[in-house]
């Protein structure tokens, strides 16, 4: 049934907010908390609007290019905070930025001890 409930508090000028609050490495969860909402409450938002839902992508995008530009600088000039700049591009820009974890196996296989039985 619609109407049941509290109205939203969503309002489509969040769309632009969200990206601008984000454009110096802020958090999504620091934006809920500027404008008084949980994160879950922008997670459903997204779910519902998908113009906010792009917005949200956006300025997850602006948060990543921040800490790029952050670790850039670290990794120039020194000083500065390297770890948190890893963890800032390894949750917000995972796809450029991450751990890459490859197994390699060496040797051969030797199977012994088996019994084949076929049927027919």
């Amino acid at each position: 049934m619609a109407g049941i409930g509290r109205p939203s508090k969503y309002d489509p000028a969040y769309c632009q907010q969200i990206i601008k609050f984000c454009a110096d490495g802020a958090s999504i969860s620091s934006f809920a908390a500027s404008i008084d909402v949980c994160r879950d409450t922008i997670s459903a938002w997204g779910s519902e609007h998908p113009e906010f839902s792009a917005a949200v992508k956006a300025a997850k995008a602006k948060v990543a290019a921040w800490y790029d530009v952050q670790a850039r600088n670290v990794a120039k000039n020194g000083g500065g905070n390297a770890t948190i700049c890893i963890f800032g591009l390894k949750n917000f820009d995972g796809e450029d930025f991450r751990d890459v974890q490859e197994t390699k196996h060496s040797g051969g296989i030797e199977l012994t001890g088996l019994d084949v039985v076929v049927k027919r």
